[in-house]
């Protein structure tokens, strides 16, 4: 043989072998993902197509669905999306192609197949729309502005609030966040914001507290009005205090409209009030109380003058204030110019002798005494009266629930209320709000009388004279051989004469009768109920001018009797041992 037959031979053999070597590794991995492939920590490498698929949705089966978590600046609040809600899916077949699997002839690629392959990021599938709506949704969560720090105070112990960054999430780079972090896998992303910096840091808040807020709060303060003097605890005066930020400084503030009502009280023995210019009756004619100016504590001192003493140590706790000439808010020209100089219209009403009527009635007329109405002005029985409790000077008597009579707090105070509707109703007033009882009570005017009850049921008239009217109320107490009897006198300058007309009765309504045995039944008279039309007529001069007219509706008032209905009672047969006992009854 030959030489050149002999290196043929061993070419074609070192071919061969080649050959079988490039065929055995492309059976091994031409079709394979690369050895040291991962995705999203997963390994893949050495897997076909199919079972590199089934291996990453498994991987993955719990985390696709997971809200995707992140933080945002400083904030410790904890941001999530919803990857339904925001569109995202992963797609598992482009991801395992992007991965390598797939069968190839190229030598790099079999290579490849046999000793490379790295981490790989997964394709994830987006709907755009409701990507957009997750990451503005994700904004409104994020976004905020700086918040300034302050110091408060928990009754007298001051507690520092510390500033926070404004945020202002980026919605286009939050979007490259948002789809880089899914599926989550458990590493909270930091979403991009623009930070914005409070005017005053955390040592500013720190030095307010040092400086002011703690030694603000050590002790009392003393102020002094010539040789008098009131003190005022840290607790009286520690909620009206509060600190702002101006200039990235930290500066206390105190609440001269908190610490009014506390000035009010304790300046008393320091100040002299004004007097509002009012009128009163005498010699049966309204005369001008003029009014009275006063010498109150400064209020646009009192209060530099506390800031300038609350961080100053025991011993220097002290202020000087002055006192300031004070105008009554009426004047007595304001008053003489209203015109209150006769009886517009006045109605007196009686009652029987009761001791809650004494006491509610008289408590209602003493409150209503000396109410002066500017024009145009209304007045309100419930604003001048205030709600019916014995803090406020009333107890319980009979009103009408129901259609019955019961026990409650204010019961009479109907008898001011009509009595005052009616004295406005002849004064000519404008009628704004007024109720009748739903049932006649005879007393009464019929048809022309008003009920209350608070704060609901009102009664309410306008000043629509062009005058100043001022109400006088006499009241005399019942007694157990007179009647109690109520004046409400209407001053001002006269309009109109009055006549009060009223129609027939109509539409009658009788009344049931109700056997009651209920605990705490209260027997009562019946009522007929009926409705009745009243008649306001208007004259000048003798000429009327025009009517007004209202129409009042009674219900009717049951009969009620307490006990069992006649003939419903269970008799009573004595046994042979001499006890009475019930009947048994049928079995």
């Amino acid at each position: 043989m030959g030489k050149k037959q002999l290196a043929g031979i061993i070419a074609a053999a070192g071919l061969g072998v080649l050959v079988v070597g490039y065929g055995a590794a492309f059976a091994f991995a031409g079709d394979k993902i690369p050895g040291d492939t991962t995705v999203l920590g997963i390994s893949l490498g050495g897997l076909s197509q199919s079972d590199a698929k089934a291996k990453l949705e498994a991987g993955l089966k719990d985390r696709l669905a997971e809200p995707i978590k992140f933080k945002a600046g400083d904030s410790a609040t904890a941001y999530s999306v919803d990857p339904a809600e925001a569109g995202l899916s992963l797609d598992v077949d482009a991801t395992v192609a992007q991965a390598g699997a797939g069968r190839s002839l190229a030598p790099a690629r079999i290579w490849r197949g046999l000793t490379g392959g790295a981490a790989v990021e997964p394709v994830v599938d987006k709907d755009e729309a409701k990507l957009k709506a997750a990451v503005e949704k994700l904004a409104t969560q994020v976004n905020r502005p700086a918040t300034e720090g302050t110091i408060t105070f928990d009754g007298v112990r001051p507690v520092s609030h510390k500033p926070a960054q404004g945020l202002a999430l980026d919605p286009a780079k939050a979007t490259d966040v948002v789809l880089k972090a899914y599926p989550y896998g458990g590493s909270v992303a930091e979403l991009p914001v623009q930070v914005t910096e409070p005017q005053a840091g955390s040592d500013a808040i720190t030095k307010a507290m040092s400086d002011f807020a703690e030694p603000a709060v050590s002790g009392p303060i003393k102020l002094t009005v010539g040789d008098k003097s009131v003190s005022l605890s840290p607790a009286e005066f520690a909620p009206a205090l509060s600190f702002t930020v101006n200039g990235g400084e930290v500066k206390p503030a105190l609440s001269g409209k908190k610490l009014e009502p506390l000035f009010q009280k304790r300046f008393k023995a320091l100040e002299t009030l004004p007097k509002d210019a009012t009128f009163e009756i005498a010699a049966g004619k309204p005369r001008v109380v003029p009014a009275v100016d006063g010498m109150v504590v400064d209020r646009t001192k009192v209060v530099p003058a506390i800031l300038s003493v609350l961080s100053k140590p025991a011993g220097e706790r002290q202020a000087a204030v002055g006192l300031a000439n004070t105008k009554a808010k009426v004047t007595t020209a304001q008053v003489e110019a209203l015109g209150i100089k006769e009886v517009m219209g006045q109605f007196t009403t009686n009652f029987p002798d009761a001791e809650y009527r004494n006491i509610n009635i008289g408590t209602a007329a003493r409150k209503i005494n000396g109410t002066l109405l500017k024009p145009n002005e209304t007045f309100s029985l419930n604003k001048v009266v205030g709600e019916r409790t014995k803090e406020n000077g009333f107890t319980e008597g009979n009103i009408i629930s129901g259609g019955k009579f019961v026990l409650d707090l204010g019961g009479g105070v109907s008898q001011s209320a009509t009595t005052t509707f009616n004295a406005a109703f002849f004064a000519g007033l404008k009628d704004v709000e007024h109720k009748a009882h739903s049932v006649y009570i005879s007393r009464y005017p019929i048809g022309r009388e008003a009920t209350v009850a608070w704060p609901s049921v009102d009664l309410k008239f306008l000043n629509d004279s062009g005058h100043g009217i001022y109400i006088q109320t006499i009241f005399r107490a019942s007694t157990a051989g007179s009647q109690g009897e109520l004046t409400v006198k209407i001053w001002g300058t006269k309009v109109w004469d009055i006549t009060a007309r009223a129609s027939g009765k109509s539409n009658p309504r009788a009344p049931g009768l109700v056997y009651s045995q209920e605990a705490g039944c209260r027997p009562q008279a019946p009522t007929a109920g009926f409705d009745i039309t009243i008649f306001r007529d208007f004259a000048k001069n003798g000429v009327k001018q025009k009517t007004e007219q209202f129409t009042t509706h009674y219900n009717a008032a049951d009969d009620i009797r307490c006990g069992p209905k006649p003939g419903t009672e269970t008799p009573v047969v004595p046994p042979q041992n001499g006890q009475t006992t019930p009947p048994r009854k049928p079995s």
